[in-house]
């Protein structure tokens, strides 16, 4: 009887000490999250998140659709969807900025990035690196939803290109890489 009397006083100083340690653990992580918000580095990391957040928007096919139909009537539109996972979206994306800085505001360009959720920050940093400093957008949606809504004859393979006239009608659109001369040729057909 000694014994158990014993073992079960053991076991329950064991239990208080467990709920001792858990009570001190709880404590500590809410005095680290606590000082944790008072320090600067949270503001950066917000600036940080606010600067991504306005070259990479999240968007739905109606909004870009609705974002595109802003400039009907007033110049020219060259879409790319595009992601960080191809090669060949890759390759062709400095063209596209190329033109950019030739043309000017001749025509407005919507980048759209195809990437995946997980791949958020490296299309952020490509885009940075790419020298693009205008609002860009983050497909949100279904694939299919979004692939219908952008356009009928696309099957959905990237990159994939848009060059609507000033007047909102699609004028040439093309699934592949393409040079710098076809990007070019294309968008001055519109531009004039």
């Amino acid at each position: 009887m000694r014994i158990h009397f014993f073992l079960r006083r053991v076991h329950l100083r064991k239990v208080n000490v467990r709920r001792v340690a858990v009570g001190a653990v709880v404590v500590l992580a809410f005095a680290l999250a606590s000082w944790s918000c008072t320090q600067n580095p949270d503001l950066e990391l917000k600036q940080q998140s606010n600067e991504s957040a306005s070259i990479l928007e999240n968007a739905t096919v109606n909004e870009i659709q609705t974002h595109i139909a802003r400039f009907k009537g007033k110049k020219p539109v060259l879409v790319n969807i595009w992601a960080t996972w191809c090669l060949p979206c890759v390759e062709e994306f400095p063209y596209i900025m190329d033109l950019k800085q030739q043309y000017g505001e001749a025509f407005e360009l919507v980048f759209i990035s195809a990437d995946f959720e997980e791949a958020r920050a490296e299309a952020t940093d490509f885009l940075k690196e790419q020298g693009v400093d205008f609002t860009t957008f983050f497909k949100q949606g279904k694939d299919n939803d979004f692939i219908a809504g952008i356009s009928e004859k696309w099957s959905g393979a990237i990159p994939y290109t848009l060059i609507i006239d000033k007047d909102g009608v699609t004028h040439t659109e093309w699934e592949g890489k393409a040079d710098y001369q076809d990007f070019e040729h294309a968008l001055l057909e519109v531009i004039k």
